[in-house]
């Protein structure tokens, strides 16, 4: 139990961002992390709070529309993911990554962050590692499942 002064800090030190579930429903976030989201993606707290809210509202209706597609395309699902992450790299990384002059440029380091994750080539932009992190835990898993289909065997 938390005596008034601690609940009163912790009060200060979070505000509350709605989760998209409806009033009363909010999740706590670190006042902190505004400035976080601007280091780290360059985009303010309260866009994010913004893209957020408009993504939980409809991640049911996204997350369903993409499982299907994902399970019935495996390999579709594995070039679309890489090539829009191949296209977010390239934005975030072409003004300043020298390695980065095109797209196959940004297509080759995706490519090898969802397989060996080693290439001559590295993230400089905050965007760009943020995007190749998430390249690192998706990208494998849809490779897996997209080159080792099961084999349907005779009862």
């Amino acid at each position: 139990m938390l005596t008034t002064e601690q609940q009163e800090a912790l009060d200060q030190l979070f505000t509350q961002v709605p989760n998209g579930q409806g009033p009363g429903t909010a999740v706590p976030i670190p006042s902190f992390l505004s400035d976080l989201l601007q280091t780290w993606l360059g985009v303010s707290g309260e866009q994010a709070q913004g893209y957020l809210t408009a993504l939980l509202r409809q991640r049911d209706t996204w997350e369903g529309h993409f499982l299907n597609w994902a399970e019935g395309n495996p390999m579709e699902a594995a070039f679309g993911f890489l090539g829009a992450a191949a296209a977010a790299f390239y934005a975030a990384e072409r003004v300043e990554n020298p390695k980065i002059k095109t797209y196959i440029d940004a297509f080759y380091y995706i490519a090898t962050c969802a397989s060996v994750g080693y290439a001559d080539v590295f993230a400089v932009t905050q965007r760009g590692k943020a995007i190749a992190a998430l390249v690192m835990v998706v990208g494998p898993g849809l490779a897996d499942r997209a080159l080792n289909r099961p084999v349907m065997r005779d009862a």
